[in-house]
């Protein structure tokens, strides 16, 4: 499967020194030597040119990676991210922490969702104060008070906050 058993091949010159094969060293030798942006333009080309469906759990590239569902986690993020990821992930993969909208989302998580996924510049963003959230937190709880088991899509969200709020976003 694609990057499921993640193998990079490259030459690195030896300065003499001890080698040191710890994970550290390993990814040290992969930010120094390599772009690995690039991993997320490979996996963006396997979705969407070559039509592969990318396990959600894949490492680094899966839709599952560095998301979260909880919105405390979603308000940390809003207030300092690094607190809440151990490496710049959108530095070095060009992967920025998500967040999934379930029931345990809270208005931080949608937030963050609609920030993110709207790419809203510094003073554009929302607070969960704004009543567009609110308004989507409300419609959230209410699938999940109609027994809904499933997180929410992004095509969902996206469709709700055009019925909520056409064109806010620009054609979403």
């Amino acid at each position: 499967a694609f990057m499921s058993n993640f193998e990079v091949q490259a030459t690195i010159e030896d300065s003499g020194s001890e080698k040191n094969y710890s994970n550290y060293r390993i990814c040290e030798n992969l930010v120094n030597h390599l772009n690995p942006a690039v991993i997320t333009d490979i996996a963006n080309f396997f979705k969407k040119d070559v039509g592969y469906d990318i396990p959600p759990m894949t490492p680094y590239v899966g839709s599952a990676f560095n998301v979260t569902r909880a919105g405390i986690h979603a308000d940390g993020l809003m207030k300092d991210e690094e607190i809440y990821t151990i490496f710049d992930t959108k530095k070095i993969l060009n992967k920025p922490p998500t967040v999934q909208i379930s029931k345990t989302s809270g208005l931080a998580g949608i937030a963050y969702w609609i920030n993110q996924t709207f790419n809203l510049p510094e003073e554009e963003k929302l607070d969960k104060r704004d009543p567009l959230v609110v308004a989507l937190k409300e419609w959230v709880d209410l699938q999940y008070e109609n027994e809904r088991q499933t997180a929410m899509t992004d095509k969902e969200m996206e469709e709700k906050i055009q019925e909520l709020a056409p064109g806010r976003f620009g054609n979403t």
